[in-house]
């Protein structure tokens, strides 16, 4: 009897996992690795975002540099607003300020002191797009004269600025100019100190705003 017993309990002890048992641990083990599937995708997700804004910054800051270059070495600030179509057409200054801003960069040389120089036009319109005109001028036969120019050179695209001005402009003082106050003129404008460079960038669809924002010392305009 106590034989047959011991025997019964070797059976049992042989006959391993069960199919319920084997039904668990699989499930189990399925959703840990849904858990670590999402965890990795999620990962995967916040680094490509940080890698796209990085990379979107760079290129950002990269198609800026000669803008911000040449309104630092600026000599003048228009007080007529330019006949350009990287401009919004009909403007006037002082309220086309905001968005659009014509500056010269003298680059004197021998014998060529004051005539020497680019003249510049940065303009915002409604599509989003900053673009550059640029007009070279040169002593030619003892005439300042035009050697080189091109219009509406797209500098950067999808800029999502809404009401919020390209350009912001600063006195001596530190005292912001306003465009569109009454009675305001060009006159300010022409001897502001420094200007400010705010841009709005959404570089793909459903991506984040990128804001950039520069003040620029003019240093030639004193």
């Amino acid at each position: 009897m106590m034989v047959r017993r011991m025997m019964a309990r070797a059976r049992r002890n042989e006959d391993g996992i069960t199919l319920i048992e084997l039904a668990v641990v699989l499930m189990l083990t399925s959703i840990v690795g849904i858990i670590l599937l999402g965890f990795m995708s999620s990962m995967l997700r916040v680094s490509t975002r940080a890698t796209n804004n990085s990379e979107a910054e760079k290129s950002l800051t990269l198609a800026l540099r000669p803008v911000t270059q040449n309104i630092r070495g600026t000599s003048g600030v228009a007080t007529v607003y330019p006949a350009s179509s990287s401009c919004t057409a009909g403007g006037s200054y002082p309220t086309g300020y905001t968005n659009c801003l014509q500056v010269t960069v003298l680059r004197p040389a021998a014998g060529q002191l004051s005539c020497r120089k680019s003249v510049f036009n940065y303009g915002l319109k409604a599509d989003g797009i900053l673009r550059e005109d640029r007009t070279d001028y040169a002593l030619v036969g003892g005439t300042c004269s035009v050697t080189t120019s091109y219009t509406g050179r797209k500098l950067l695209s999808n800029i999502v600025n809404g009401a919020q001005p390209l350009f912001t402009y600063f006195d001596r003082f530190g005292n912001k100019l306003d465009p569109a106050a009454s009675g305001q003129t060009t006159a300010p404008f022409t001897d502001a100190v420094t200007v400010r460079v705010t841009l709005n960038v959404r570089y793909q669809t459903g991506s984040p705003l990128l804001s950039y924002t520069s003040d620029l010392a003019l240093r030639n305009n004193r």
